[in-house]
């Protein structure tokens, strides 16, 4: 569960700004859109607004390095650090990256943070005190000098610097994942955290593995099945078709004649291929019981009266494959109790359906989190959709980008949130002056 992230001096982010799911408690919209069972109240979903260049991306990829920074060793370096420190200054900066995020992980609320400079790490792990009581340390490392909680014998401090030494831009986290020193279950619970928990993707991803993902993980399908009953795309139901590859090849029918033509393109292969076609997952062909097997989904589309046809994928449009790739992150959201972070949501998805879409995970029964950032306004619908709470906006100023919430407007809950936006009341959103042909 994510409460807060704090981002200074990171591409777009200079003098720094936070963005958190800390609800507003005197609302009373939609309670079902907060956690209120924990120690601290947290929302469940959060849209970030903001024009073409404001930064509202880079707040998610600030999410994105830190879980980076957190489980690969090997992901900082300095020329990672010199391509994402903020470059819109008159002079060089010297300043170093600054980020933190706070998170509830099994058993505690965390709060991890660091410090990127060329040559120098700063890290630090707390459980945090909420606010309420003081943080209490877990480890504090500058460079390859650190500092650990009461108990931890002189030994593995001089084996935890050692090892530093040699890797002096990995996290603590990281390097106790791969070399376990740090007797601290406190340590491997944060780590499993951004492991397990925490997700940031892009809808213009396409996943080669999602066909044979779905026939091996029945709850998937089966939740995918639930998605678009529910959303109403006129698909009844979708499943993935198993046939044996020799057999198609040798006697396959008129109708996979399609297919049978793509296959003569597709290289062949003993671990595994999947035919991409326009960002669409035509078919994948697995090894399985020693014999090569082809996938590929099939959706039953409803006609008139009732009639029924299975359809390819290449048949469908692009916001229903669009929404098939999205259907893993939700399933792992509700499912799971991920966090799921994603950028342009809304990427060839219709207004209505991204409304269907926010309205089924908000009613859903889960633990999870769904933050994104969109342009799509339909959303702003404080009456149907969304608590002011859970919008914020992202507004560039003199190249730095600074993050706030619709929640500091103190909106009326019949203000018509939308039309308030695009007539810039909230900022946060790009006037354009008049273009004029140049002939």
């Amino acid at each position: 569960m994510l409460l807060r992230v704090e981002i200074e001096n990171f591409l777009s982010f200079y003098k720094g700004s936070s963005f958190d799911l800390f609800p507003n408690l005197k609302r009373t919209s939609f309670p079902s859109h907060v956690y209120s069972e924990m120690v601290v109240p947290v929302l469940k979903q959060s849209v970030i607004y903001g024009a073409n260049g404001s930064g509202k991306s880079n707040l998610l990829k600030a999410v994105e390095f830190i879980r980076h920074f957190a489980l690969d060793k090997d992901f900082v370096n300095q020329e990672v650090i010199r391509r994402n420190k903020h470059r819109l200054l008159a002079a060089e900066n010297t300043q170093p990256i600054k980020l933190g995020i706070e998170f509830k992980g099994k058993s505690h609320y965390y709060k991890y943070k660091f410090e990127l400079k060329v040559a120098k790490v700063v890290e630090e792990l707390y459980v945090s005190g909420l606010g309420t009581e003081d943080d209490e340390l877990i480890f504090s490392r500058t460079g390859s000098a650190i500092e650990m909680s009461k108990g931890v014998s002189d030994e593995i401090i001089s084996a935890t610097t050692k090892l530093l030494n040699k890797n002096l831009y990995s996290s603590v986290l990281a390097l106790n994942n791969e070399f376990p020193i740090l007797n601290d279950f406190r340590v491997k619970e944060s780590f499993d955290w951004f492991n397990r928990k925490l997700v940031v993707l892009k809808l213009t991803r396409v996943f080669p593995s999602l066909i044979d993902m779905m026939s091996k993980n029945k709850k998937v399908l089966d939740f995918a099945n639930v998605i678009f009953k529910n959303i109403g795309l006129g698909v009844q139901s979708l499943e993935v078709k198993s046939e044996s590859l020799k057999k198609i090849i040798e006697d396959g029918s008129e109708d996979e004649y399609r297919l049978k033509e793509l296959l003569k393109e597709t290289p062949s292969s003993d671990s595994g291929i999947a035919r991409l076609s326009a960002d669409k997952v035509l078919f994948a062909i697995v090894k399985e019981k020693e014999e090569q097997v082809i996938k590929r989904f099939v959706f039953n589309q409803l006609g008139e009266g009732g009639a029924t046809a299975k359809m390819d994928i290449e048949d469908q449009s692009d916001g229903t494959v669009k929404l098939l790739n999205l259907i893993p992150a939700l399933f792992d959201a509700i499912e799971k109790d991920c966090t799921i972070c994603i950028d342009e949501i809304e990427n060839s998805i219709h207004p209505s359906l991204m409304a269907a879409l926010v309205s089924f995970f908000s009613g859903s029964k889960s633990k999870g989190q769904l933050i994104f950032t969109t342009h799509e306004t339909e959303l702003l619908n404080q009456q149907k959709l969304m608590r002011p709470d859970e919008v914020w906006f992202a507004e560039k100023f003199e190249g730095d980008t600074k993050l706030y919430s619709l929640n500091d407007f103190k909106e009326h809950n019949t203000i018509n949130i939308k039309n308030g936006y695009l007539e810039g009341r909230y900022g946060g959103i790009t006037f354009i002056g008049n273009l004029e042909v140049l002939l």
